[in-house]
């Protein structure tokens, strides 16, 4: 009679080992795409930091070469015109200097 009983209790205990299994290749498949998609989403994150960074980068280092070029636009122009640009500058002053009388 042992023999039955334990033949229904191996039978059991395998049911319960297969159960066993598949619970956690289920739950491994779910922790592994977890990861995946986790990974995935911090990737994607760092790669858009990464591209806003290296925009903000260009925009500083173009605002800060803006007056060097304005400096360097104006120097051209006063070598291209001398006589227009003194007489700008003549003009500009006297008129800083009539307003200045004013005030």
């Amino acid at each position: 009679m042992e023999t039955p009983r334990n033949s229904t209790i191996d039978t059991a205990a395998d049911q319960v080992r297969t159960a066993a299994d598949r619970a956690a290749n289920t739950a491994t498949d779910a922790i592994t795409s977890a990861k995946t998609s986790i990974h995935d989403t911090v990737n994607t994150a760092a790669d858009r930091a990464n591209t806003a960074t290296q925009w903000a980068s260009e925009k500083v280092a173009a605002v800060k070469q803006a007056p060097a070029d304005a400096v360097e636009a104006g120097a051209d122009y006063i070598k291209a015109h001398p006589y227009t640009a003194v007489a700008v500058a003549l003009a500009v002053g006297y008129c800083a200097g009539r307003l200045g009388r004013h005030i």
